[in-house]
C-alpha cells in the first residue's frame, strides 16, 4: 500500500472511531442501567480494535526475499 492511501485509511479509521467515542460518552451520561453498560462495552471494544486495525494497515508485508 502507498503510504498517502495508509495515511488516509488511518484517518478515516480514527475519525468513525472518535464518533463512536463521543457516542458511548453520551451514552453513559443516560440514566438507564443498560445504556452505562453498553457505553461502557462500546469504549472497551474501541481500545481493542482500533489499534488492531491501525496495525493491520500499517504493518509492512514482506515477500519471500533472502
Amino acid at each position: 500500500m502507498k503510504t498517502t492511501f495508509r495515511v488516509v485509511l488511518s484517518l478515516l479509521i480514527l475519525s468513525v472511531g472518535y464518533e463512536c467515542m463521543v457516542e458511548a460518552f453520551h451514552m453513559l451520561n443516560q440514566p438507564s442501567d443498560r445504556d452505562v453498560y453498553m457505553g461502557t462495552a462500546i469504549l472497551g471494544l474501541l481500545c481493542v480494535f482500533v489499534p488492531m486495525t491501525l496495525l493491520q494497515v500499517w504493518r509492512r508485508r514482506r515477500g519471500n526475499f533472502r
